[in-house]
């Protein structure tokens, strides 16, 4: 997919608010992809950018709930790892369809998988169900094995590129799931500026009201 891929494991620990600022920060600096993975020191719920927060709200319970910037339905963290994948507009993704770069990431996430869970598929029309709860709830091209999913994910697209956010379900070697996607890795660093522009967002905008209750 990429000819070269950075790759961060991020083991820091955030709130959910921060994770998501962190994440949108990624594609805002990115001159070329990164791809981060983190995990999560208490259960959470993030949600997906056009869904009701009122409903969320009644399914998260007293867990801290953040709305993404991405798409997709509900999702608790918690025990899964959880990806974003920064693709600025250079990178040649432009003008290619949500759902052919959603597939894509999937197909090459999925050779990855299959050592470990060898008859996981991608996700056909007919395993499709309604819902907001997206670990309950298969989309096309999302990751099943033995009939549950066990990874998902959402996209943004923006001016400056695209970004995926992701969920998996399994336990999959972090250096695997990033060569799969390139011919070359490289370990992220991030740059002087990032931590005060993901500060920034986070108060800006996942940490408000305003954002989480937008609709």
């Amino acid at each position: 997919m990429f000819p070269v891929l950075q790759i961060w494991e991020d083991h820091s620990l955030r709130k959910p608010a921060a994770h998501m600022a962190v994440d949108e920060a990624l594609l805002r600096i990115s001159r070329e992809p990164v791809i981060r993975f983190y995990r999560w020191d208490h259960p959470a719920v993030t949600f997906g950018y056009a869904q009701r927060f009122d409903e969320v709200l009644r399914s998260a319970g007293a867990l801290a709930a953040v709305r993404r910037w991405t798409g997709g339905g509900t999702v608790f963290h918690g025990h899964d790892l959880t990806v974003a994948l920064a693709i600025p507009h250079a990178a040649g993704f432009a003008t290619t369809r949500a759902e052919v770069v959603y597939r894509r990431i999937h197909e090459l996430f999925l050779q990855s998988i299959l050592p470990a869970a060898p008859a996981a598929r991608l996700a056909l029309r007919e395993d499709c169900r309604p819902g907001a709860a997206c670990f309950e709830s298969p989309a096309l091209s999302d990751i099943l094995w033995e009939r549950r999913k066990i990874c998902g994910g959402a996209l943004r697209r923006a001016k400056i590129g695209i970004l995926y956010q992701g969920s998996i379900h399994l336990d999959i070697p972090t250096p695997a799931l990033a060569g799969s996607l390139a011919s070359s890795i490289r370990m992220f660093v991030p740059p002087p500026e990032f931590a005060g522009l993901a500060c920034q967002i986070e108060q800006e905008k996942y940490s408000s009201d305003a954002w989480n209750r937008m609709r």
